[in-house]
């Protein structure tokens, strides 16, 4: 009798880390996919209450367009491969192409206010923006 009081137990504080991991997800700002060359900038990202998926190094873009972009808000250093297919896979990018220094101190927060600041979160996709300095851009649609 212990081992199945022990179990019930066990199962509740289970189910209520796995709600307690939900409510947070859904409460996150949005999802983001980064491209490998700036996967360092996850966690900082997370601290700022974004999702982030991160793509494993050397995956093809065909795959990583097929696999993790649909729906989604991907940031790269390297948008030119991926342009193409924004409004088919439905997409966003947003270009760091244009951003000297990448450390994370400067991109995470830069990020984050760009995020808020040009209302990504709610755009149709098939577009790119290409940050500056400050995290200012032009929005321009892609068509497919």
């Amino acid at each position: 009798m212990y081992g199945t009081l022990g179990g019930i137990v066990q199962k509740k504080i289970n189910a209520k880390n796995l709600m307690a991991k939900k409510i947070v997800r859904a409460m996150a700002r949005g999802a983001v996919v980064l491209d490998e060359n700036l996967a360092n900038l996850a966690e900082g990202l997370r601290n700022h209450n974004i999702h982030v998926l991160t793509v494993p190094t050397k995956m093809k873009d065909e795959e990583i367009k097929r696999v993790y972009l649909t729906r989604r808000l991907f940031i790269t250093n390297n948008p030119a491969h991926f342009i193409d297919d924004a409004s088919s896979y439905e997409y966003g990018i947003i270009s760091t192409r244009k951003i000297k220094y990448k450390g994370e101190d400067q991109l995470v927060p830069l990020l984050s206010k760009a995020l808020s600041k040009h209302n990504l979160w709610s755009r149709t996709y098939g577009f790119i923006i290409e940050l500056d300095e400050k995290g200012d851009g032009e929005i321009k649609p892609l068509q497919s």
